[in-house]
């Protein structure tokens, strides 16, 4: 076990979601265990985190914005992150633990990973960013959020069906 993992339940948020980022960025780049290894002691530690909330009426020293933002993924011009970065957040958040943000009923909004819960809550992100007047000058944005969400439902078409779910969002 690298080092690393083994001092991830002693970590602050913030240090594990830098731990994540750095893990990501290299995984981008090239294949790596070790980066494999960190994330999934990461979002291990997410898990236990999360856990221990529910018994501590949801506090986080994490701040206030979303689950997407949180893990880092960012689109555009300014602090935009290249697409196989965007990619490997979004299949973390499909397949795997999220860090606990704001409270327990915002994380339960997200559901567990590998749901359509979690699925349909990440594609009505996407459409909303889409469809925000705010960003219709937002040109390569626009075309990011796009892609991500064509990417999202082909790689996650899978998880789509659930008849409740489908109708709330038809």
């Amino acid at each position: 076990m690298p080092s690393i993992v083994a001092k991830i339940p002693l970590m602050t948020d913030q240090n594990l979601l830098n731990l994540f980022g750095n893990a990501i960025r290299r995984l981008a780049k090239e294949p790596d265990d070790m980066a494999r290894h960190v994330i999934a002691g990461v979002a291990a530690e997410w898990k236990n985190r999360r856990s221990a909330a529910c018994f501590d009426l949801g506090t986080s020293s994490l701040p206030h914005c979303g689950v997407l933002a949180t893990l880092g993924f960012h689109v555009g011009n300014v602090n935009g992150e290249r697409t196989p970065v965007r990619r490997l957040i979004l299949t973390h958040v499909i397949e795997s633990e999220l860090p606990f943000v704001c409270s327990l009923a915002y994380m339960d909004e997200w559901g567990a990973p590998n749901t359509s819960k979690r699925y349909w809550k990440l594609v009505r992100f996407l459409r909303g960013q889409i469809a925000n007047p705010a960003h219709r000058d937002m040109e390569k944005a626009m075309i990011e959020w796009r892609e991500d969400l064509a990417w999202v439902q082909h790689h996650y078409a899978h998880l789509a069906i659930d008849g409740e779910q489908l109708l709330s969002c038809a």
